[in-house]
């Protein structure tokens, strides 16, 4: 004789983990669509500080083109490296970010 046994049904809590499989299957999504989602969402996330590469990526160039357009910019930039070393290690705060893509932002000419 077989017996089935019901697992105990446990509330939802807001700190529970779920897969994104499970959560796109919740929602009738594909996986893949909602997992591409959240990654975008995560880049769009305010940060109070950007590298130079992670602006190499936000901003689809590369680290020189980046060096370039902070150096246009006579903004104040954080250096965190050590006093006489060569190679620093910049900090972009994220007011100087947003300041530099509004002033650059413009309509494409027709």
């Amino acid at each position: 004789m077989l017996r089935l046994t019901k697992k105990p049904i446990h509330s939802i809590k807001v700190s529970d983990c779920i897969s994104i499989s499970e959560l796109a299957d919740a929602f009738g999504l594909p996986a893949t669509a909602l997992a591409s989602a959240v990654e975008r969402n995560r880049r769009a996330i305010k940060k109070p500080f950007y590298s130079i590469p992670d602006l190499a990526t936000r901003w689809n160039c590369s680290r020189a083109t980046v060096y370039n357009i902070l150096g246009e910019s006579e903004f104040k930039l954080l250096n965190l490296s050590r006093q006489g070393k060569k190679k620093g290690k910049w900090n972009v705060p994220a007011s100087v970010v947003e300041h530099i893509e509004q002033s650059r932002m413009e309509p494409i000419a027709a």
